[in-house]
This record gives structure tokens, C-alpha cells and sequence, in this order.
């Protein structure tokens, strides 16, 4: 019998904590991938009002893919799986959060260390840009160990409220300008 209790108690957390990641405003990959936040986190994203429209995440064409190297001196190559977000409105603002996750895969020349994924989140409004800010995800790299998992969550967003479903949100890799890729006045 007691054996049974506690089988029953794994599944009533397991259960709970399927519960709360399915009624928060998430996923545009089609599965939550963020760790559930921390108690105090979750006390300060809970101050507000869940908000009846909160954007999407997409990716823009070609930030989804950061490959460090080519060929025999291939690092590593980062890619993003999925996003997430979850929305609040307080006091006339719009607080949001988007997370990222995704995987880091060692290449040929890989050194044991540690790498810098930068990673862009935007928000637009009627496009016009309300929110950018560029963060830094550090993940071990290891050449022996395999592929490593990393997740990176910008919880800075603070807009306006917007009028209407105006809202673009982006999220990717950004690398910045490529060397010689400068345009020329006019161009």
C-alpha cells in the first residue's frame, strides 16, 4: 500500500507541473522546453493580469543556425529548437518573457572551453522596433562530450501596452555585421 501512495504522489506532481507549463501563454515549437521558473520568480511574473494576447516568438531566416568554422576548423554549429514566451500586464505595461532552447553540437576543431551564443530579442510594434537587446548564453564545450543543451530567457521586456494585436516578437542568433558585408552609401 504504501508503495501505491507514493506512486500516486510522483504522478499528482508530475501531473501539477504539466498543468501549470500548459496554462501559461507558451510555446510557438509545440513543446514547452524552459524549466519551470523559481518560486521567486514566479511570485514576481505573477503580479499582473494574463493578458487575452500575447505574440508569438518566430525566427527570422538565417538567425535559427550559428556555425562557428567550416569544414576541418569547424568549432561548433548552435541551433535553436524552440521558443517560448508568457505575458503580463501591470500598471499600463506589457512585461513579457521569451525564452529560447536549443543545442550546441562540437565540430572537428572543437577546443574544451566554453562558447558565446548571441542571441537578439525584438519586439516590434506596427513595425516600429520597441524592444532590442542582444544577450550572451555561455555553454561548456567539450570536443569528447557530445551535443549540449542551452536555454536563455530575456525577462527585461517592458512595452507599452499596444491598441490592438500589433505585436511582432523575434528571437535568434546575431552575430552582428559580417566582416565586409558594410553597405556602401545609398545602397
Amino acid at each position: 500500500m504504501h508503495k501505491s501512495k507514493l506512486s500516486f504522489a510522483r504522478k499528482a506532481a508530475a501531473l501539477a507541473t504539466a498543468s501549470l507549463v500548459l496554462t501559461a501563454c507558451n510555446t510557438s515549437g509545440g513543446k514547452p522546453t524552459a524549466p519551470p521558473p523559481a518560486p521567486q520568480q514566479q511570485a514576481s511574473a505573477q503580479a499582473g493580469v494574463v493578458p487575452d494576447y500575447c505574440p508569438q516568438v518566430s525566427l527570422r531566416e538565417g538567425t535559427a543556425i550559428l556555425r562557428k568554422g567550416s569544414g576541418d576548423d569547424l568549432q561548433y554549429i548552435a541551433s535553436i529548437a524552440s521558443t517560448t514566451r508568457a505575458c503580463r500586464v501591470r500598471d499600463g505595461e506589457l512585461y513579457m518573457e521569451v525564452g529560447v532552447a536549443g543545442r550546441l553540437v562540437p565540430g572537428l576543431s572543437a577546443r574544451a572551453g566554453s562558447a558565446e551564443l548571441p542571441i537578439r530579442v525584438a519586439v516590434l510594434d506596427s513595425g516600429k522596433v520597441v524592444y532590442s537587446q542582444l544577450g550572451k548564453q555561455s555553454i561548456s564545450t567539450d570536443p569528447s562530450g557530445g551535443p549540449k543543451e542551452f536555454r536563455y530567457v530575456d525577462r527585461a521586456i517592458r512595452i507599452p501596452v499596444p491598441a490592438g494585436r500589433t505585436l511582432v516578437v523575434y528571437a535568434g542568433f546575431d552575430e552582428g555585421p559580417q566582416a565586409g558585408s558594410a553597405r556602401k552609401p545609398g545602397s
